[in-house]
């Protein structure tokens, strides 16, 4: 690097000057000189220089003037002063000024360089270290800025946002959250979660990410709060620190209470409308019966077939509303209901006798493949016939004459898997995603004659969800479509005590 560094020699015997230039140069330094300083602060304007070696007296103008205009155009510049007549007082004065060093002369070649070099590593050090603050200052003023970009988000921010950190203290929340929890007087931070929330269940989730979150750190815990007559929504989620340790959890509490109360009058809506058509419909079914059995006289054959189909009309607008009920309970949380042992063997081997005459009818075969052993669940038998009877009810409408229709149960371990399949139609691969949507129905020509309101297989999954189940669904175009179910199974000590009950 020393070939890049240029030494500025200023003095008015050019011996000395020439000298400086043959003892320099092998050094790898470039040298320039000047003969006083006037000529030395030309030299600085033009070209860059490193270092500076001054003569203390000169003609026109000496060291100390030099000093005192360097160091204010030219501070990053050190100046070595060199004379042969110096005392210890101009020493002392040229240091004030601002000099890095003194060499009286005659001065030894090697000792002039060290201390060129010296100044030369305190010019580089003094150059690293101001960039490494203005480094510093820039990152502070990112950080800054950042920091009030953030705070700025969050208090404008309409959900709640709570922050605490790994010892269950809060460190920071928002305006938004003291409006949904009431608090009229801003509390001191850090501090305990108690003064701000006397919910169980959050402090629980919360002591849980903090210990598990080294095991699953993508965990996210989402539960339902009630303060008065706000209810809040709390996702909680922790977040790290770049060790990758846990430093604490984020929450975010969004008020859900609008939402609830409409979903509270719509639930209300669909029982109120679905009972007051229920019941002329029902009326009109027992007329229309009436009519059929010949007790209000005789009917030609076309009067008859019109009767017959608008009492079929009259038992789909039935089903629908039974369907809108079921969807309606299930929505309102009343889908698990008198959750109790259950042989499940039993049930489907019961959904599958009523539906084989429907699917003889249909020329379709209507198997059920079971183990010998039963297996028994903890669900409610009315729920687990609609759930069975609504799958198979699809597999054999969906299937072409001279199809099959396949129910097995699967035992794995602490759940059983429940098949059913058939051989028809198949769903689009795009049409899947939506299938457990309210009132979706395949689009497909050959369906068109398939009679139903779109909510059995909604119906179906929020039974399945209501026993801690899942359903998935696989299908081919053309191939058939298999519908799987997952239930948790009864403990083997449960089961026994059923059995011997």
């Amino acid at each position: 690097m020393d070939e890049n560094y240029t030494v500025l020699v200023v003095d008015d015997e050019k011996v000395i000057r020439d000298g400086c230039i043959r003892f320099l140069e092998p050094e790898g330094f470039r040298v320039t000189t000047a003969a006083n300083g006037r000529e030395a602060l030309d030299l600085l304007e033009t070209e860059p220089v490193n270092v500076v070696l001054c003569d203390l007296k000169m003609p026109v103008m000496g060291a100390l003037e030099v000093l005192e205009i360097t160091g204010t155009r030219y501070p990053d510049v050190p100046v070595i002063i060199i004379t042969g007549h110096g005392t210890v007082a101009d020493a002392v004065e040229c240091m004030k000024q601002g000099a890095y060093d003194f060499v009286t002369k005659p001065f030894r070649i090697d000792h002039l360089v060290l201390v060129v070099r010296r100044a030369l590593d305190k010019q580089v050090l003094e150059r690293q270290a101001r960039d490494l603050q203005e480094e510093q200052a820039r990152n502070l003023y990112s950080l800054a800025l950042e920091q009030s970009r953030l705070r700025t988000i969050i208090n404008c921010m309409g959900d709640g946002v709570l922050v605490t950190n790994r010892d269950m203290e809060v460190v920071l929340y928002n305006p938004a959250l003291s409006q949904h929890l009431g608090l009229s007087n801003p509390a001191s931070l850090p501090g305990p979660l108690s003064n701000y929330f006397d919910d169980a269940a959050l402090r629980e989730s919360i002591e849980s990410l903090l210990q598990d979150a080294g095991e699953d750190p993508d965990r996210r815990i989402a539960q339902e709060l009630t303060r008065g007559k706000t209810q809040l929504r709390a996702l909680s989620a922790p977040f790290f620190g770049p060790d990758e340790h846990v430093l604490g959890t984020v929450t975010v509490f969004h008020d859900i209470s609008s939402f609830k109360e409409v979903e509270e009058m719509k639930n209300d809506f669909v029982h109120m409308v679905s009972h007051e058509l229920r019941s002329p419909l029902t009326a009109i079914k027992l007329q229309h019966k009436v009519i059929l059995d010949g007790l209000a006289g005789e009917l030609t054959e076309k009067q008859r077939h019109l009767i017959e189909r608008a009492h079929d009309k009259i038992d789909g607008l039935i089903e629908l509303i039974n369907d809108l009920l079921d969807v309606s309970k299930i929505e309102a949380g009343h889908g698990r209901m008198e959750q109790v042992p259950l042989n499940l063997h039993e049930v489907i081997a019961e959904v599958t006798g009523l539906l084989d005459a429907r699917a003889t009818s249909l020329r379709i075969r209507l198997v059920l493949e079971q183990p010998t052993a039963p297996t028994v669940i903890r669900a409610d038998r009315r729920g687990m016939e609609e759930l069975f009877t609504n799958l198979l009810t699809n597999a054999i409408n969906y299937s072409p004459d001279g199809g099959e229709v396949r129910a097995e149960i699967i035992p794995h371990g602490n759940y059983v898997e429940i098949r059913v399949s058939d051989t028809g139609i198949g769903i689009e691969e795009t049409e899947i995603p939506k299938i457990f949507d309210k009132f979706y129905r395949v689009k497909d020509p050959s369906t068109r004659q398939v009679i139903g309101s779109g909510l059995g297989l909604a119906i179906v999954k929020g039974i399945v969800e209501a026993h801690q189940g899942s359903i998935e669904v696989e299908s081919r175009k053309g191939a058939g479509t298999t519908f799987k179910v997952l239930l948790p199974v009864v403990p083997e000590t449960e089961d026994c005590l059923v059995g011997e009950a």
